[in-house]
């Protein structure tokens, strides 16, 4: 379940690109995607998928600070 979260939060953020809105609300849509797919990580021990979710999601907190 954590995955369907995390690819309607990516999609979301590449919308919300596309479509002009601002950079912060792409930041936190692609943050709280980071945050799902490390939820289905977790879930499933794949710790390959962890690694680069909390990079994404570092790189997300520094976009957002």
């Amino acid at each position: 379940m954590f995955g369907l979260f995390g690819t309607l939060g990516v999609i979301a953020q590449m919308a919300a690109m596309a479509f002009g809105y601002g950079v912060q609300l792409a930041m936190i849509f692609g943050f709280f995607a980071c945050m799902a797919w490390l939820g289905h990580a977790i879930k499933h021990r794949d710790g390959w998928l962890f690694t680069t979710n909390t990079i994404v999601a570092g790189f997300a907190i520094w976009g957002l600070a």
